[in-house]
């Protein structure tokens, strides 16, 4: 019974690992096309890692779901960027990790899939300008440019939802 068990216990940290080396594919392949999509707004991005966090807050736990969140973000951090940037990535995620936890905990009863990646889209985006209100002391020029990527974020958010909805089915299908 304990090596079933245990079988159970390494198959799931083996398809979280996967996730994970997929969450920061999916952000390095993310900054590039980001790039391209929005050359007026150097900030923004698509947010193509957040369907591996919503994949893992609807299948994993708490603890494995935040795990992933912070290990994506510190391996994606270490890759690409300064540690200011960073810090503000990394408040950002857990910001909008937490929210879409909650929202997924409490609302899931009404709001679909593609209202919780809208809800961490708009988490993080607010996230990323208070700490960097805070940081750097812009005051409200953040914020006017803040309402661009709030705009952004919303339609990639909804784009990211319904590419986890379709995600899941595979995921669920794959692993029945």
């Amino acid at each position: 019974m304990g090596s079933s068990r245990n079988q159970q216990i390494t198959k799931r940290l083996a398809l979280l690992a996967l996730l994970m080396a997929l969450g920061v594919i999916l952000s390095l392949f993310d900054k590039f096309i980001s790039s391209l999509a929005f050359p007026f707004l150097p900030t923004a991005k698509i947010g193509l890692a957040n369907i591996v966090i919503l994949l893992s807050i609807y299948r994993f736990s708490f603890k494995e779901s935040l795990l992933l969140t912070v290990m994506k973000s510190a391996l994606v951090g270490l890759i690409l960027g300064s540690p200011m940037s960073f810090i503000i990535s990394l408040v950002a995620s857990l910001l909008s990790f937490f929210g879409m936890f909650a929202a997924f905990k409490l609302l899931s009863k009404w709001a679909s899939m593609v209202s919780i990646s809208v809800i961490g889209g708009f988490l993080h985006i607010m996230g990323q300008l208070l700490t960097v209100s805070l940081i750097y002391r812009l005051g409200n020029v953040v914020f006017a440019y803040g309402a661009l990527l709030v705009f952004v974020s919303l339609i990639t958010s909804i784009l990211i939802g319904f590419i986890a909805l379709r995600v899941i089915v595979v995921f669920d299908e794959k692993n029945s």
